[in-house]
């Protein structure tokens, strides 16, 4: 099966990762550019797997997922090559026994007004309301990297990402 991982960068624009191409994977990659599914299940930080079958069904919940770790790279292989290990990831999944923390609506908002912003060219108003979100919900990732992302795309887009930079990036930020 060769299938198409269609994508899209900081300005929105459709692309083919090269790290999907690297990791010669044959499934369709999804980018959630938009974070409504993120928002859905209030997720912070990226990247995240989910795994949903030819039907539509979420066969595994969200995870956090990593080409370069045997164990995601195994499952992901299973799944695609072994038809009953659907099934058998069907009957697993259970309803989360977690306390779901509701999401932080206007953070939500304030993100989703900084993708239309940027869309529409307005980057440092964009930028501005993702500022306002991250204030309102500090520990979700997504908005951290979403204005790293567009402030410093060379550290995002040009190869690999720069998670080292991040660090040393998030570290500045706690202390000013």
């Amino acid at each position: 099966m060769n299938l198409v991982s269609i994508a899209l960068d900081a300005q929105g624009a459709p692309v083919v990762r090269p790290w999907h191409d690297a990791a010669k994977a044959d499934f369709v990659t999804l980018v959630d550019s938009q974070n409504i599914f993120g928002t859905g299940y209030n997720l912070k930080a990226i990247p995240y797997g989910v795994m949903i079958d030819e039907a539509g069904r979420l066969v595994k919940a969200p995870f956090n997922v990593n080409v370069k770790n045997q164990q995601h790279l195994t499952i992901l292989e299973k799944w695609l090559s072994d038809p009953d290990y659907n099934a058998i990831l069907l009957r697993e999944i259970k309803p989360s026994s977690k306390t779901v923390v509701k999401t932080n609506a206007e953070a939500a908002a304030r993100f989703q007004l900084g993708l239309v912003l940027l869309e529409s060219g307005k980057k440092e108003e964009a930028i501005a309301e993702w500022r306002k979100a991250l204030a309102l919900d500090p520990q979700n990732w997504i908005i951290h990297k979403q204005i790293w992302a567009v402030e410093h795309p060379d550290k995002f887009y040009n190869g690999a990402v720069d998670y080292g930079w991040q660090k040393t990036q998030l570290e500045t930020e706690k202390s000013q």
